[in-house]
Formats: C-alpha cells, sequence, structure tokens
C-alpha cells in the first residue's frame, strides 16, 4: 500500500511517515519505486493482539492501577484488538 494510506491507517502524518522511511523506522517492510511513490508491504496476517501493562508507585495506589487497566481493555476493545495478557 502507498505510505499515504499506510499513515493514515496507522493514525500518524504522512510527514512522520515520510520521516520514519527516510531514516529506516518503518515497523513493515518498504521501498521506493522509479517514480517516487512509497509502497509500505501489508503485515503477515495474523491475530491482532494486545498484552495490557500497568503501574502505580506505590502499594496504596491500587485502585487507580486498577483503573488504569480498565481503560487500557476498553482502548484495546475499541481497536478490536484480543488481550493476550496483562501484566502488573
Amino acid at each position: 500500500m502507498k505510505l499515504s494510506v499506510w499513515a493514515k491507517r496507522e493514525g500518524i502524518g504522512y510527514q512522520t511517515a515520510w520521516q520514519m522511511f527516510k531514516g529506516g523506522k518503518l515497523p513493515l517492510p518498504s521501498h521506493q519505486l522509479a517514480t517516487g511513490t512509497i509502497i509500505v508491504e501489508d503485515a503477515p496476517a495474523g491475530p491482532n493482539g494486545a498484552a495490557l501493562y500497568a503501574r502505580v508507585s506505590s502499594h496504596d495506589q491500587k485502585k487507580d492501577l486498577e483503573a488504569q487497566l480498565g481503560r487500557l481493555a476498553a482502548y484495546a476493545m475499541s481497536r478490536k484488538l484480543n488481550v493476550v495478557g496483562n501484566g502488573i
């Protein structure tokens, strides 16, 4: 797919994606055609998953820890990610 399409799908700006390409920091294989178009290869099909990790600085903030995990789980659900684990 074109770099602009990939950037939009990932929720980042085109300029940021272009800088990532130039710096060799795109998380997927990519190459530039003779016309200048940058092609990002799609990720291999597989299960989308997320591991949730939350922490607080002291034991008396345990309620905050549970709230953090709740927000993380809601975010993963909104992105249709399977929660494959959590770390506290």
